[in-house]
C-alpha cells in the first residue's frame, strides 16, 4: 500500500486549506452592519467608478420602501429596513439584479413622535450573519429572522419619546448581539445571544437621555470593548461581561456620530446644537448661504417680522428657507397651530447651553476608570459633523459639516491636513464617509456623492447626482457600491472592467 510521505501530507494539507480559503473568499461577501464588519466604512482593496449616476455605470436600480436605514450585505443577499405607514417591514434583496426576495412585516406598537421631516421609524441599519439578520425599530422593538424571513425571536421594548426618533443600530460580535437605548426613559446597554435573544448581560445608564448613535466594538490588546458615546460620556463596557472600563467625560450631550478606532487610537465626538448658547444655535439651524442678520437671531419680533411672509403675526414652514430650522419645524411649533409665535421663539434665543460640550477626540487605549485627564491625545472644535460619523482611514481622519465643510486631520496628532474645504452643495450631511481603494466617497443629503482622492490634498474627482435624497451610508462589496436614495436601491459598477479611475 502507498504511503504519503510527511511532506507530501504536509503538502495535500497546504492545498486543501488554500481550497477552503478559496472558497471561503468566494462565497463570503459581506458588508454586516452599521458601517461595515469592523465598523470602518472602508474597503482599501476595492475599486468603484468614479463617475456613476442614473445613466452611467449602473448594474442596476431598484424602487424600495421608505426609510433611512442602509444596506446590509452577506453574500448573495442584501438586508434592509423599510415602513409604509404603521407597518415597518424587514426586507430582503437579491445582490445581482436587486429583485425583492422577501419581505416580513410588523405593525408599531405606537407612534415615535417625529419632530425632523428626515426622521424615520425605519432609520437603524440591520446586521447580519451566516444564519440570522437582527433589526432593530424603536416603534417595536428587536427582531430577529433567518435568511428566508422567517421571525425567530423578537424582544419589546417600551416606546419613549426621543425627538429625532431613533438612530442607534445593532451589531453584532462572536455571537453577541449588542444595543445601546439611550431614550428619555430609563437608558441600558444590553447584551444578547444572538441565536436566542437571552440576555447576556445588561446596564443601566442612569446619566442618559437621547442618543442616536451606534456603539462601537474596540478590538485591542486581547480586549473587546463596548464603546458608547452619548449624555456628556464617551463609556467603555467590558464586551463580555458589561464591566465599566474607562470613561471620557465632558463631551456632546446629544450624539449623532458613532466612534470609529484604528488600532491604538480611537474617535468621538461631534456636534449638537444644545450645546451653543441661545443666539450661535439658532445661527446654526440656517444653511450658511442664507445670511440671516445678527439681530435677527437676536430678537424674536425682528425675526417674526423678518420671515413672516403673509403678516399674520407667526411663522409657518413654507415661509422659512430650506434649513434645519424648517426641518425641525415641529420641535419649535409647541403648541402644534402651524406657526412659530414669539413666546415659542424666545427661549431658543436666551437659553443657556446644556451641559458637555461640542468637540472631536481622539482617545488612546490602555485606559482605566476616568481617563479625561490622561488618554486624551488631542481634540478639536471646529466645523464639527452633526449626523455623518468620522472616517478613520490611511492616517488620516475625515468628518464632514452641515453646509458641505471637509475636514482632514492627521490621526496620530489632530493637526489640519487640509480643510475645512467646501464641497459645493450645502445643506445636511447625513451618510458617513466612506473609503474605497485611494477613494473617499461623501454624500449630500441633497443628493450628490462625491468622490475624494484619499490623499493629503483636497482633491474632488467627481460630483455624481443621484437625483434622490441621500440619507443612508453607503455599502462596497467586491468592487460594486450600494447606495440608497430616499425611492431606490442603486448598484454602481464599472462597466469597462480596468478603467475604473477615468
Amino acid at each position: 500500500m502507498k504511503r504519503l510521505t510527511l511532506i507530501g501530507l504536509s503538502l495535500a494539507l497546504q492545498i486543501l486549506c488554500s481550497l477552503g480559503c478559496m472558497q471561503i473568499q468566494t462565497t463570503r461577501e459581506s458588508w454586516s452592519q452599521f458601517r461595515g464588519d469592523s465598523g470602518t466604512p472602508a474597503a482599501p482593496n476595492q475599486r468603484v467608478p468614479d463617475h456613476f449616476g442614473p445613466n452611467k455605470n449602473v448594474l442596476w436600480k431598484k424602487p424600495v420602501p421608505a426609510g433611512s436605514s442602509s444596506p446590509c450585505i452577506w453574500n448573495d443577499r442584501i438586508f434592509m429596513t423599510g415602513h409604509d405607514g404603521n407597518t415597518l417591514s424587514v426586507f430582503c434583496c437579491s445582490r445581482s439584479d436587486g429583485a425583492l426576495l422577501w419581505s416580513t412585516e410588523f405593525s408599531m406598537g405606537g407612534n415615535e413622535d417625529l419632530q425632523h421631516r428626515h426622521c424615520s421609524p425605519a432609520a437603524p441599519t440591520t446586521c447580519v450573519d451566516s444564519e440570522r439578520v437582527h433589526a432593530y425599530f424603536g416603534a417595536y422593538g428587536l427582531v430577529a429572522l433567518d435568511h428566508d424571513g422567517n421571525v425567530l425571536w423578537e424582544k419589546k421594548f417600551p416606546i419613549e419619546e426621543n425627538l429625532f426618533g431613533t438612530g442607534t443600530s445593532p451589531i453584532l460580535h462572536d455571537g453577541l448581539l449588542y444595543l445601546v437605548r439611550d431614550v428619555s426613559g430609563p437608558s441600558e446597554i444590553y447584551c444578547f445571544d444572538a441565536a436566542s435573544g437571552k440576555p447576556r448581560w445588561t446596564r443601566p445608564r442612569p446619566h442618559a437621555g437621547p442618543n442616536y448613535a451606534t456603539p462601537y466594538l474596540w478590538q485591542r490588546d486581547g480586549r473587546d470593548e463596548i464603546v458608547v458615546i452619548g449624555s456628556t460620556t464617551l463609556q467603555s463596557y467590558d464586551a463580555t461581561t458589561g464591566d465599566d472600563l474607562w470613561v471620557v467625560k465632558n463631551v456632546p450631550m446629544w450624539v449623532c456620530p458613532s466612534p470609529v478606532a484604528v488600532d491604538n487610537i480611537l474617535i468621538a465626538g461631534g456636534y449638537t446644537a444644545m450645546n451653543d448658547r441661545g443666539p450661535e444655535r439658532m445661527k446654526t439651524a440656517f444653511d450658511l448661504e442664507t445670511n440671516i442678520p445678527d439681530d435677527v437671531i437676536r430678537d424674536a419680533e425682528l425675526f417674526i417680522r423678518y420671515f413672516d411672509k403673509d403678516g399674520d403675526g407667526k411663522v409657518q414652514e413654507n415661509e422659512f428657507p430650506e434649513s434645519r430650522i424648517r426641518d425641525t419645524f415641529l420641535w419649535g411649533d409647541a403648541n402644534r397651530d402651524g406657526g412659530w409665535e414669539r413666546k415659542e421663539i424666545e427661549p431658543f434665543m436666551v437659553s443657556d447651553p446644556v451641559p458637555g460640550r461640542n468637540v472631536l477626540l481622539a482617545v488612546r487605549g490602555g485606559g482605566v476608570g476616568d481617563i479625561t485627564d490622561t488618554h486624551i491625545l488631542w481634540e478639536t472644535t471646529r466645523t464639527l459633523p452633526y449626523v455623518a460619523s468620522p472616517l478613520a482611514y490611511g492616517g488620516r481622519v475625515y468628518f464632514v459639516k452641515k453646509g458641505g465643510l471637509l475636514s482632514c486631520l492627521d490621526l496620530a496628532t489632530g493637526k489640519p491636513v487640509y480643510g475645512p474645504e467646501r464641497l459645493g452643495i450645502g445643506g445636511e450631511y447625513y451618510a458617513c464617509p466612506v473609503a474605497v481603494g485611494d477613494r473617499i466617497l461623501v454624500g449630500a443629503e441633497r443628493g450628490t456623492l462625491f468622490v475624494l482622492s484619499a490623499g493629503s490634498e483636497f482633491e474632488v474627482i467627481a460630483r455624481n447626482d443621484l437625483g434622490e435624497s441621500i440619507c443612508a451610508t453607503p455599502a462596497v462589496v467586491d468592487d460594486t457600491l450600494y447606495v440608497r436614495t430616499s425611492q431606490h436601491l442603486w448598484a454602481f459598477q464599472e462597466k469597462e472592467p480596468g478603467n475604473e479611475h477615468r
